[in-house]
């Protein structure tokens, strides 16, 4: 069957029987692209599964479907205003598969210089012709040709558009940024969320902490420095050290038993926890135990909770445990809005690393600002009050609870910690532990992508007095 685009439609053409088909960079991002924008698994998941199948010896390969996976995803907006005027009825009558060869094929030629005009043609209109047949094959060569052929006349087909559409910020991304600032963004400042994200890892304080491990890190022909204000995360050059045999000094892998992937801005909720031995500590939104593990390795023997309503997340955040060498917490599979009554007004800290709208990710994970709506802001602040509302719950007088969203929207950040404070008299909002430019007025945190390298944060210490 052919779409009104001119491209088939239906399963994917099989490659030759009894062969294997070789993992094609151009193919996977635009299967991953369409999984991504569905919504129902992170594009930085997708794309750790897909590089399995490319070995050592094709590390450009690998390189290259990173590149056109995020390229894609960070400037959409711009790549779809340009392929769209170059197709008959637009990309929305076209097959979401072959809308992302389309993309990928713009996004080489736009922003890969490197890779020649043939090259980069013929390969999109392989990659349809795998994916959906001949049709979508002559769709992608036709569209391929005409944009070659724009390109040739001259002129950046990007330059003259709106920022937001530019630099790819639909207009709740475009909201929110202003929201947090108070004003409308700079040029430049939209221009870093196209930025690829750092890529940054926390140390596990079991292998020796940062200095053994940087040093390691280096013995090991690996660039790595510090973090600027997380005191445990080390960034690193390329992405080697990922790779499928690059062993660390025990001879295991680097992740997880050495160190794990983590955005700096997200090690800084339990910096500011500041959790303590023989401590009392809950982890109330534990996830698959990143946080903890964390929690863990600066407070041995204390008496750590990790809970979630999700018990196959707990079984991960188990196994994280054992490879991070830390002593495992007490689980607890539960709602944290009802938790049992002996949790009640025992706890020395409490970490709410509440769930939200993940809109402080956009350099990590691109493919959050075109699934989130305007309505995902007040529904995630609604379950985040009431969060923080049971969290308070579990403090015994004295007692601290931080609050963390990986969101600069005032609606999830400061607005959510306000309006907990209102309604009670037993708390104060305690001076944050970190160092101008991240801290606010109030005490609070935030850290903006645009500003800090790294995620958007809000951090918030409330103390029960």
């Amino acid at each position: 069957m052919t779409s009104r685009g001119g491209a088939r439609t239906g399963a994917r053409s099989p490659s030759r029987p009894g062969r294997p088909r070789l993992a094609d960079p151009r193919e996977d991002a635009a299967r991953i692209l369409v999984a991504a924008l569905s919504g129902r698994r992170r594009s930085t998941d997708l794309l750790d599964r897909a590089l399995r199948a490319y070995p050592p010896d094709r590390e450009s390969d690998a390189r290259l479907l990173h590149e056109l996976v995020m390229g894609v995803l960070r400037r959409r907006l711009a790549l779809a205003a340009v392929v769209g005027g170059l197709v008959r009825g637009g990309l929305g009558r076209v097959s979401p598969l072959v809308r992302e060869v389309l993309l990928v094929l713009a996004y080489q030629a736009l922003f890969l210089e490197r890779v020649p005009a043939h090259a980069r043609v013929s390969s999109a209109v392989e990659a349809a012709r795998r994916c959906q047949g001949e049709g979508a094959a002559r769709l992608v060569n036709a569209v391929g040709r005409a944009l070659e052929a724009r390109l040739r006349d001259g002129g950046d087909p990007v330059a003259g558009m709106d920022p937001r559409l530019r630099w790819s910020l639909p207009e709740p991304a475009w909201n929110r940024m202003r929201a947090a600032m108070g004003r409308d963004p700079t040029e430049e400042e939209a221009a870093r969320l196209a930025e690829p994200a750092p890529s940054v890892f926390r140390v596990h304080r079991a292998r020796g902490g940062r200095g053994e491990v940087l040093a390691r890190l280096r013995e090991a022909g690996v660039v790595a420095t510090p973090t600027r204000f997380a005191t445990e995360g080390v960034a690193i050059t390329g992405r080697g050290v990922l790779r499928p045999g690059s062993c660390a000094p025990d001879g295991g892998p680097w992740t997880p038993g050495w160190m794990l992937p983590q955005d700096e801005a997200s090690m800084l909720a339990v910096q500011v926890l500041d959790p303590r031995p023989g401590e009392r500590i809950v982890d109330l939104c534990a996830g698959v135990g990143v946080k903890t593990t964390d929690i863990l390795g600066r407070a041995p023997g204390g008496t750590v909770v990790a809970v979630d309503r999700d018990a196959r997340r707990l079984a991960r955040a188990r196994r994280l445990c054992r490879e991070a060498g830390v002593e495992e917490p007490a689980f607890l599979a539960a709602d944290a809005r009802h938790l049992p009554a002996d949790l009640a007004g025992r706890a020395d800290a409490v970490l709410v690393d509440a769930p939200c709208t993940g809109i402080g990710t956009l350099r990590r994970r691109p493919e959050v600002r075109y699934l989130r709506r305007e309505e995902d802001f007040a529904r995630a602040a609604e379950v985040q009050r009431d969060l923080l509302a049971a969290a308070l719950g579990l403090l015994r007088p004295g007692g601290r609870a931080v609050y963390a969203v990986c969101s600069f929207a005032p609606e999830e950040g400061p607005e959510v910690v306000a309006a907990v404070l209102a309604a009670r008299d037993d708390l104060r909002l305690e001076p944050i532990a970190l160092p101008s430019p991240l801290r606010r007025p109030d005490g609070t945190a935030m850290t903006w992508p645009w500003r800090d390298g790294m995620d958007g944060f809000y951090l918030a210490v409330l103390r029960r007095v």
